[in-house]
């Protein structure tokens, strides 16, 4: 005799390997089914019940998709003991029990038995999978590393019968189908004896019994589905006249550094909220800062308050937990923002710890780190992934509400709850979110209410116009690997266009103090600068000096006596004059530092460039060997490196070998600290080739067609693609008599370019802080680096924060004199100092003269060896001139 059965539940465990004693993690189950079968396939028994739920609800999100309703369940529901009484009976009669991904039934069913303390042999049982023995059979693709994936009941079925069956999601009409493929399979010999633990001669009277395939036991199943109707679209509300008056602020908002997400441009969203009358907007990008500082710059340009924010990932069992990848990879959404400059300090503490501490699939944070961070911040309960909106829909209403007290104990009165719509005229996406979205709009008004919060208006904007909607859907594509076409791929709405005051307003007049009370929020903003003077990292200073002053003037002196012997008037008056200005500006630190660091590179045998840039301009550091070259001599202005009616950061390009650099970095980051030194971030964007590349790809455009479309993209450096059509009649014709998909991949490429679509680091520019550089700039970690971290704001912004940086460039040219000074000593015995070779070499300045400088740093182009054979260089000083 074998028993198959089935279940539905309350929803899904958070962790599926945990004890069944854990009665927090196993979801109720709300429906049991099974029939038992003789093993000729007769039909014994049939038995389903819904059971009566105490102590818990059966939330919306399981609701709609096995269709019984808490209210239902108390009607006509059965007590679970009384349930599970009649389930062991049945069991007492089979030695097999067999389901479609059973494992998940028995663990629920067996948690209810522990629950209701009523023993059972259901472990004891032979238990048989349809899911996993049937799974060579189906011959799915799509599992992981390749193998073929688990079919689902419907698949089976389907792949079995060439037909679906009606009311999946029904136990009891799962049990009647998964019957059905159970004996199939048997039938088929895909289950076999020793599956069912039973003699040979038992399967083969089946199939002599059953020369067809297994026909519908014919039993009726009720749906307990209310026939689906349309979703209920409200009739548009004119706003009252107070509405009229109220402006609206949106709150929550994605630009391109949502990468791959977001497609809003900075200046076109301020643009856009400049022009519809709003008087502030915010940022709130996925778990980073990175387009924060410019954000804040565009705003005050435009007038218009920035309100800096971030939507951050909490994770579910803390930000440190990272071993199980369906529950940690993965964590609530919550929007913060930043009331004043604490905040916004806070904000970077808590974006930086979710990189460098959290990182598990997305930066994380958890309510411990909001805690110890919460203040200046308010915080948005977020979309439907926010945990507030997701356990209303998925674990119920009483699990909601425990959250939002949390996170009203962690923020108080700064603590809003967040309304969204999003009805897109799509039924199945209508019923997949719109719907949620007014049912969690309920709740969180009447919660609202009952703690004394407040709701606010957002529209989760991540695209700027209606008619950008085509393109974000690529850039969705595009971010997820996954072409148009596939009905399985991750799709918006389309309704999350950055609406305009009057847009907002219609859609909320039914809610009018959600539109209101986004005024508040931006009541409580402060404007503050996140611009800082120089914020010099500190060099420690030996014994018996007091100052970096007095240090740096001992060994600029002590050089100078190397350098030059005799110190002269004209010397000492130089050297004078530049420690005085370099005390005057505060950079005694920056010098000693950079001295400091290229003598240890030196002692590790890194190789070290001579200087350039306008640093080879100062005698000072001539004198401490940053540089080779002597300013004196030829005649170079310290004027042009550090002046100061010209107040900015000194800036020294250093040289090191290609294997050096790395070497020389991991020292710096050992003196001053990993947290202290950082890679400067880089952002790459899609260019114009690359943006119809990707758009072709994800629309599945012939490779031929659209490499043929990318190649009419003249090769011209930061040519635009509407500078291109504007250009090239050939790509003009394309975009407007080209074929349907041609004309869509060229017009969604012009949405596209531009678009974030990856970080890197910058390849020379290093940070060098006083302290942690998390207390003034958000930071992110980095791969394949000896260091670890990088900032959140590119080269463009740190300076103006009062950062450092330097220059640390690898050059490959230094490693072929490093090599080839190594060669000569080891075949010649001869050992060459490299800084003492002569610079008025007769045989050096015929090569130039001939142009035969090719892998000559600076002199290797076509256009300088072009040159050399025309000057004909003889003198050290031509090459200075060209």
């Amino acid at each position: 005799m074998f028993l198959i059965f089935d279940t539905e539940t309350t929803g899904l465990p958070r962790n599926y390997n945990a004890p069944l004693t854990d009665f927090d993690n196993w979801p109720r189950v709300i429906q049991l089914a099974w029939q038992v079968h003789d093993e000729q396939g007769d039909l014994v028994e049939v038995q389903n019940f819904i059971i009566k739920p105490d102590g818990f609800e059966i939330p919306r999100g399981s609701e709609k998709i096995h269709g019984i309703s808490t209210e239902r369940a108390l009607k006509e529901g059965l007590p679970l003991a009384e349930v599970l009484q009649l389930f062991n009976k049945s069991l007492s009669t089979v030695k097999s029990i067999a389901g479609h991904n059973v494992e998940f039934d028995i663990s629920v069913t067996g948690a209810e038995f522990l629950r209701a303390g009523i023993e059972t042999n259901f472990h004891r049982l032979n238990v048989i999978d349809t899911k996993s023995l049937s799974t060579q059979y189906c011959a799915l693709p799509g599992g992981r590393g390749g193998k073929y994936k688990w079919p689902t009941l419907g698949e089976l079925h389907h792949k079995l019968f060439g037909e679906d069956f009606d009311a999946a999601h029904n136990a009891s009409a799962d049990v009647q189908a998964t019957a059905r493929c159970f004996l199939e399979l048997i039938r088929l010999g895909i289950i076999q004896s020793q599956h069912l633990k039973v003699d040979p001669s038992v399967v083969e009277r089946f199939q002599q019994l059953h020369d067809n395939p297994i026909e519908p036991i014919g039993l009726e199943v009720e749906a307990y589905h209310e026939k689906e109707a349309e979703p209920e679209v409200a009739e548009p509300i004119a706003p009252s006249a107070n509405l009229t008056e109220a402006t609206f602020t949106h709150l929550h908002n994605h630009t391109q550094f949502s990468v791959l997400d977001g497609l809003s441009d900075i200046p076109s969203l301020v643009a856009k909220a400049k022009n519809d009358g709003m008087k502030a907007v915010a940022i709130t990008d996925h778990g980073n800062m990175f387009g924060v500082k410019k954000f804040h710059e565009v705003c005050l340009m435009e007038k218009i308050k920035p309100i800096l924010g971030c939507e951050m990932y909490v994770a579910r069992r803390g930000m440190h937990h990272k071993e199980n990848n369906k529950m940690d990879k993965s964590g609530w959404h919550l929007v913060l923002l930043a009331k004043n400059r604490t905040g916004y300090e806070n904000l970077m503490k808590l974006v930086s710890a979710a990189w460098t501490e959290g990182y598990y699939y997305k930066p994380r944070i958890d309510k411990e780190l909001l805690r110890k961070h919460s203040e200046g911040l308010m915080a948005l309960t977020a979309c439907l992934g926010g945990e507030v909106p997701d356990k209303l829909v998925h674990e119920g209403i009483e699990k909601g509400e425990e959250a939002l007290l949390e996170y009203k104990d962690i923020f108080g009165n700064d603590f809003y709850l967040e309304l969204q719509k999003h009805p897109s005229g799509n039924p199945e996406m209508d019923r997949k979110v719109y719907e949620d979205q007014l049912f969690v709009n309920k709740e969180l008004i009447k919660l609202a209410e009952k703690h004394h919060l407040k709701v606010v208006a957002t529209n989760d904007a991540h695209f700027i116009n209606k008619e950008d909607a085509d393109a974000h859907d690529r850039l969705i594509c595009i971010g997820t690997a996954s072409d148009i076409d596939d009905p399985k791929r991750l799709q918006y709405t389309r309704q999350e266009w950055f609406k305009t005051q009057d847009e907002m307003k219609q859609l909320f007049a039914d809610i009018p103090e959600a539109i209101a009370n986004t005024n508040e929020v931006v009541d409580k903003v402060e404007v503050y600068k996140l611009n800082h003077d120089p914020i010099m990292p500190i060099f420690e200073i030996p014994k018996p000096f007091e100052s970096a002053d007095s240090y740096l003037k001992h060994i600029s002196y002590e050089g100078a006596k190397i350098r030059y012997g005799e110190i002269t008037t004209e010397i000492k008056d130089r050297i004078d004059f530049e420690l005085e200005t370099i005390k005057k500006m505060g950079f005694p630190d920056y010098f000693l530092i950079v001295w400091d660091f290229l003598n240890a590179a030196r002692n590790m045998e890194v190789v070290v460039g001579p200087g350039r840039g306008s640093a080879a301009g100062s005698v000072v550091a001539y004198c401490l060997r940053i540089t080779e070259i002597d300013p004196i001599k030829y005649h170079l202005l310290f004027e042009r490196f550090l002046n100061p009616d010209r107040i900015s950061m000194p800036d020294i390009d250093i040289d090191f070998d290609d294997d050096g650099r790395e070497k020389i970095l991991e020292w710096v980051a050992n003196k001053y600290g990993s947290k202290r030194v950082a890679h400067l971030i880089t952002f790459g964007t899609m260019a114009a080739k690359m943006a119809i590349r990707d758009v072709a790809r994800v629309q599945k455009l012939p490779l031929s067609e659209a490499d043929k479309l990318a190649k009419l993209v003249p090769d011209t450096p930061g040519i635009s693609l509407q500078k291109a059509i504007d250009e090239i009649p050939e790509l003009k014709k394309q975009l407007k008599e080209g074929t349907p998909e041609i004309q869509s991949t060229l017009k969604n490429a012009l949405t596209l370019e531009g678009s974030v679509r990856n970080t890197g680091t910058h390849a020379c520019g290093i940070i060098i802080a006083r302290d942690d550089l998390e207390n003034y700039v958000p930071v992110s970690t980095v791969k394949e680096s000896v260091l670890e971290i990088a900032t959140q704001y590119d080269g463009k912004f740190i300076e103006s924060i009062g950062l450092l940086k330097m220059d640390f460039l690898g050059l490959k040219t230094l490693s072929i004199i490093k090599d080839a000074v190594e060669n000569v000593k080891r075949s010649k015995g001869i050992e060459i100092d490299i800084s003492t070779i002569p610079l008025d070499d007769k045989e050096t300045y015929e090569l130039y003269s001939k142009g035969e400088t090719t892998a000559l740093f600076q002199f290797e182009s076509d256009g300088m060896k072009k040159h050399l054979k025309e000057l004909k260089p003889t003198r050290f000083e031509d090459l200075i001139a060209m």
